[in-house]
């Protein structure tokens, strides 16, 4: 087990992610597979973003580009929240706690342990496990998608078929539509993938009254959604054998398709997904439901304690060995900040 510590930027919430008094369990909702030309058709013809700068503890960083807070807001607004579904994203949006239980589950807000997750990720030595070539990856509870697209912003600087399957799940399509998959396409254009786009549309007429801002995470910016561009991101994930897919629903309804459909996971990340008791059964159940083998790296990244709610590591580990569960495992502590509000990275080992 190792630590690193580092102080995080001012706009990532490092509050305990908490409510006023434990809530009750959120409602079943049954999960719905958001096709890709669904979402490229959600995207809004700007997208402005901010760096996020991720210290690892080999002393370098990582840095990843993440769509502004304030620009989701001003979608939803200039679109209307007639959608049932965008309605609660819009009402939540600048709460102190996006967690509404049964009306508005995670989201448009980066929290800290989604990057200590991309930290404890980059700092894994190179290995079969480690590799992602030819791996199928669940994010689950993903919000804004950093671990996801940081493993993404890898396989982006790939120059041949990875043949790789990255799928992200999250309670609400909202957050899917406004946040997760603009922070792949911010990724995908920040890479070498989006190159022979970025210089071939010099060329093109349609586009001459666009200006595209340099393939640099570390500088804020605008980037336009063209018809163009689009077509650019299809077509590149697909020569890169990139196999994208997003699921909103519940846990519960979510575990029951994979275990009907028997997809299985090499690779299982979640992150700020315990801190209510009583979704710990249906988040264990999906765990191993996810995971290929009892030995795949499933990571659970979270604050030791979360007030006011009463979840934390010490519920879950507890749940996790209970006889109750037809599952059971163990939790081994692969990562630990001492320093504030208390963090970890559990690897999870199934019996």
């Amino acid at each position: 087990m190792f630590s690193f510590d580092f102080d995080l930027e001012d706009n990532i919430h490092e509050s305990t992610k908490g409510v006023a008094a434990a809530p009750p369990a959120p409602q079943s909702e049954p999960v719905v597979e958001l096709p890709l030309s669904h979402l490229l058709d959600s995207l809004p013809s700007r997208i402005s973003y901010s760096p996020v700068l991720i210290p690892l503890s080999s002393g370098k960083s990582v840095t990843l580009s993440r769509r502004d807070l304030f620009d989701a807001r001003f979608q939803l607004i200039s679109e209307g929240t007639d959608d049932t579904d965008a309605a609660p994203g819009l009402d939540f949006l600048d709460a102190p706690s996006d967690l509404v239980p049964g009306v508005y589950e995670g989201g448009l807000k980066t929290w800290e342990c989604s990057l200590d997750l991309v930290g404890y990720l980059a700092s894994l030595p190179d290995s079969s496990e480690t590799r992602l070539s030819g791996k199928r990856i669940l994010e689950i509870g993903c919000g804004t998608g950093i671990p996801s697209v940081f493993l993404l912003s890898r396989l982006f600087c790939e120059q041949s078929n990875v043949n790789c399957h990255v799928h992200l799940q999250d309670y609400n399509s909202s957050v899917l539509e406004l946040i997760t998959f603009p922070n792949i396409i911010l990724a995908w254009y920040m890479s070498p993938s989006s190159a022979e786009y970025r210089i071939r549309r010099h060329y093109r007429a349609s586009e001459d009254d666009v200006e595209y801002p340099p393939p640099d995470p570390a500088v804020a910016g605008e980037l336009s959604i063209t018809p163009v561009l689009k077509n650019a991101f299809t077509a590149s994930v697909a020569k890169l054998g990139i196999d994208l897919a997003f699921f909103s629903g519940s846990w519960d309804s979510f575990a029951t398709r994979l275990r009907s459909e028997g997809t299985k996971y090499d690779m299982v990340l979640t992150s700020e997904t315990i801190y209510r008791t009583d979704s710990l059964p249906a988040l264990i159940q999906l765990l191993y439901q996810a995971c290929s083998a009892k030995d795949v790296l499933c990571l659970v990244a979270a604050k030791v304690l979360y007030f006011g709610v009463g979840g934390g590591v010490s519920e879950f580990t507890r749940a996790l060995q209970s006889n109750a569960l037809e599952c059971c495992g163990r939790a081994e502590t692969v990562w630990e900040r001492k320093l504030g509000v208390d963090r970890e990275i559990m690897r999870i080992h199934w019996v």
